[in-house]
């Protein structure tokens, strides 16, 4: 017979024999989530925004709207064409934009895909595939000077962000190499964004490929943007 007194610390001592069993105890800090990255990562490109959003700049696309899908035609999976892109509410005193296509991975790194740098404020779209806009830095995807389609060979969805950067000034980067890299950059950038607008999309391949024209692909560096 068990006592009334001990019934509590029974059931307590039950509950946790079935924890250790059957593996209901909560996940460990700091494992990856499915599909995602470690918990903590850090998108350097995200980080590297003003605290206070500014609600007037926006980004958007003919193509696709925030929070969509990208369509195929901008993947590896399609044609691998850059999406047509166009901004409005640039703040007062912008002197230069960037423009950046990044995604955290699943081993939380940040990969650039696409990068555009020294574009004239005048600036309000971009055509599909256009590379006349501004000077053109190097993806990590490949190490190119080039639009790197989404063509992750992971499951699940991903999501991809292009932010544009409105600068007071234009970043000095006469002593960074060239083409340009995300790092030298966005270090140059310090202490001149006024504002910063994003446009969210989300991409899922489907099943079997793995083979896109991308992936294929050698990397290389160039050495100049068109």
């Amino acid at each position: 017979m068990i006592l009334p007194s001990l019934r509590p610390l029974i059931l307590v001592l039950v509950m946790f024999h079935c924890v250790v069993i059957f593996g209901f105890a909560a996940p460990a800090e700091g494992k990856k989530g499915k599909g995602g990255p470690p918990a903590g990562s850090v998108d350097k490109v995200a980080a590297a925004k003003p605290a206070e959003k500014n609600i007037t700049f926006k980004l958007t696309s003919p193509a696709v709207k925030d929070g969509e899908r990208l369509p195929v035609e901008f993947t590896g999976d399609g044609a691998s064409a850059s999406p047509p892109l166009a901004w409005t509410g640039m703040p007062k005193g912008t002197q230069s934009l960037v423009l950046i296509m990044h995604h955290l991975d699943p081993e939380g790194k940040t990969k650039i895909y696409w990068l555009m740098h020294d574009i004239n404020p005048q600036t309000t779209s971009v055509a599909k595939n256009a590379t006349d806009f501004g000077k053109m830095g190097i993806s990590t995807v490949h190490n190119r000077v080039e639009y790197a389609s989404p063509h992750s060979k992971g499951q699940g969805e991903k999501k991809y962000v292009f932010t544009l950067f409105a600068l007071s000034a234009k970043p000095d980067l006469a002593k960074a190499e060239s083409p340009i890299t995300v790092d030298p950059l966005l270090a140059a950038m310090k202490g001149q964004i006024l504002a910063a607008a994003d446009l969210n999309v989300i991409y899922t391949r489907s099943a079997g490929a793995s083979d896109s024209k991308e992936e294929k692909r050698p990397p290389r560096r160039e050495e100049g943007a068109k």
